[in-house]
């Protein structure tokens, strides 16, 4: 299935902070792992949207994350991921277990054609507003080297 935002902003998309203990055995629940699915879309379009970057643009998922027999991978590889049509870049979020303590880590895939952001992290707060800062840097285009650092230029 493909989402794409309109260019009024249609999509309706709430943060619920408080709500992130929700998604903690999302690797052992169907249901839990696709709402997670769902935040993870909602908020990458309500960003575009707080950014007035257009989301039309935007597939969204990207990467399929499921066998052939239609069972769902369930390994969080990507929980998600986006391809812009217009600048042909791609962006995958790989969440880690909250079990891994906090991880957060990104980089540029240049070999991979399109360009690839891939952020690697766990769910809280706090990572929340780095993927966010990196994602719309990145998308904005703020820097001209791929190679600089897409979260500290925003602090």
């Amino acid at each position: 299935m493909t989402y794409l935002l309109d260019n009024a902003g249609e999509r309706n998309v709430v943060e619920n902070s408080n709500g992130l203990h929700d998604f903690v055995n999302y690797l052992d629940d169907k249901d839990v792992y696709s709402s997670l699915e769902k935040y993870w879309m909602d908020m990458f379009f309500m960003w575009l949207h707080q950014e007035n970057i257009g989301g039309s643009d935007w597939i969204c998922p990207y990467y399929n994350t499921t066998f052939s027999n239609g069972k769902k991978m369930m390994d969080g590889n990507p929980i998600f991921s986006a391809k812009s049509k217009k600048e042909n870049k791609i962006i995958k979020i790989i969440q880690e277990s909250s079990n891994n303590d906090d991880v957060f880590s990104y980089w540029i895939n240049e070999n991979s054609s399109p360009n690839e952001l891939v952020i690697v992290c766990t769910l809280n707060n706090n990572n929340i507003e780095k993927i966010k800062k990196v994602i719309i840097n990145w998308i904005k285009k703020i820097f001209k080297d791929t190679k600089q650092k897409y979260l500290e230029e925003t602090n």
